[in-house]
């Protein structure tokens, strides 16, 4: 298994099939237009991936005028490869991309479900619970130079 930037194509079908199960396949899904995003993914030895995420530059909603801020999305892993550490050596590795791009703070809107996955990982919240696609979710923020330098923190039984 290797953790690396990888095309947005090999990691579709699993963001589709555990963040949009709704859509159709061949659907673009959230964010694929995007350019300039870097999308991270623990890959198995077959080449399938098994864990993923996105991210690119954005300024968090709460300070707008923020240019060293990115966005983390998309975060998504195999049912049967979750509480593995994987989710924490993608989001480390998202970490380091944002850090070698000239990011300052990483942040997501996460799953109510996973936000104790990114607490761990050393993510504070900002402000509360809120709806976004009918699933609750909440804002979460990383200061970069908060983050360890080497892998985020790998636990067993972790949401991602």
């Amino acid at each position: 298994m290797r953790v690396e930037v990888v095309d947005e194509a090999l990691t579709r079908g699993l963001r589709r099939s555990v963040l949009r199960p709704n859509l159709l396949p061949g659907a673009p899904l959230p964010g694929d237009e995007l350019t300039g995003a870097v999308h991270l993914g623990a890959i198995g030895d077959d080449g399938v991936a098994l864990c993923t995420c996105f991210i690119y530059r954005d300024a968090p909603p709460w300070q707008p005028g923020r240019t060293d801020g990115w966005h983390l999305r998309q975060m998504a892993t195999l049912p049967g490869y979750r509480g593995r550490g994987l989710g924490a050596l993608v989001v480390g590795a998202a970490v380091r991309q944002a850090r070698e791009r000239g990011g300052a703070l990483l942040w997501c809107n996460a799953r109510e479900s996973a936000i104790g996955f990114y607490l761990r990982q050393g993510f504070r919240p900002h402000g509360g619970i809120f709806v976004e696609h009918e699933i609750p979710h909440q804002r979460l923020w990383l200061e970069l130079g908060d983050a360890p330098t080497s892998s985020m923190q790998v636990e067993a039984g972790g949401d991602a």
